[in-house]
């Protein structure tokens, strides 16, 4: 179990990780980033009208993480993306919707930087409603999402100890052990390793066949709804990437290098300037 300094780095990490996430989903789907304040609390959150959800990861046996928000919490910040895409009046299941959504895309994000921090592919689940007690063992933190026209809407989120366990780097180190001894028991010596050898030279030659899409992204762009929604012929749509930086080279919706665009016989090409790590790929998964 992660213990003093490992635990306190694991939950700043999943905290501030979480929040940036939500930072993220708010300047692209309501147009404004807000202050969102961090505290831990000492038991989970007991209002009467609040809303739990539950949102599964595949990273056994840390279990779920729970969502949970009093009306006033998402019903507020459901209400301020809508506003934002021009719906001044809408009814409580869309703005619920629209809540739930939002934070489906921030626990999806805060999956993509666990996959870069534990080494394999994190998934979160979309999340579900549950009627089911708060598990009092759970590690809760309350994050205090603050706008600039000051008002201030709470959500809080708690999961299982099971969690920062997975996120230790002894677990982490033991995973990548446990994957190596088993990669050497599976050879069982020189013979078995040659035959392994020629099984993989075989699978590999079958793959060479296969074709794989590549794309090159020259940059993204975070648009509000209302915005999208006055495009017309003639708009221009400002990315993220000045004119000087390399673009990125994907392949089956992972950037495997980046490069710098050419001209070959009156097409476009892209020279590779550099071929990225394994590691870096899994953060930029598309």
């Amino acid at each position: 179990m992660a213990e003093g300094a490992d635990r306190i780095e694991i939950l700043q990490w999943f905290v501030k990780t979480l929040s940036d996430q939500l930072s993220q989903v708010f300047a692209t789907m309501a147009g404004e980033s807000p202050l969102i304040e961090a505290e831990s609390l000492p038991a989970a959150p007991t209002d009467a009208d609040a809303l739990v959800w539950e949102v599964v990861l595949n990273v056994a046996p840390a279990g779920p993480i729970w969502l949970q928000s009093p009306r006033a919490g998402w019903h507020g910040l459901g209400n301020r993306f809508l506003v934002a895409a021009g719906l001044d009046d809408s009814d409580d299941q869309l703005i619920q919707d629209t809540f739930k959504e939002a934070m489906n895309q921030a626990f999806s994000g805060l999956a993509r930087e666990m996959t870069g921090r534990v080494g394999k592919e994190v998934n979160a689940a979309t999340g579900k409603l549950s009627a089911a007690s708060l598990p009092a063992k759970a590690v809760w933190h309350k994050l205090d999402i603050i706008f600039d026209d000051n008002q201030s809407q709470p959500i809080s989120f708690g999961f299982l100890d099971e969690l920062i366990d997975v996120l230790s780097p002894k677990a982490l180190t033991s995973s990548s052990k446990a994957a190596a001894a088993a990669d050497n028991a599976s050879d069982g010596g020189p013979q078995n390793s040659a035959v392994a050898v020629q099984q993989d030279n075989r699978t590999m030659d079958l793959l060479l066949d296969v074709e794989l899409p590549i794309s090159v992204s020259f940059g993204r762009a975070h648009v509000p709804l209302k915005e999208v929604m006055k495009l017309t012929t003639g708009s221009i749509v400002e990315l993220n990437r000045t004119i000087s930086e390399p673009v990125d080279i994907i392949v089956n919706n992972c950037v495997i290098a980046r490069g710098e665009v050419v001209v070959v016989e009156g097409n476009f090409g892209v020279r590779i300037n550099e071929v990225i790590s394994r590691q870096e790929r899994l953060r930029t998964l598309y």
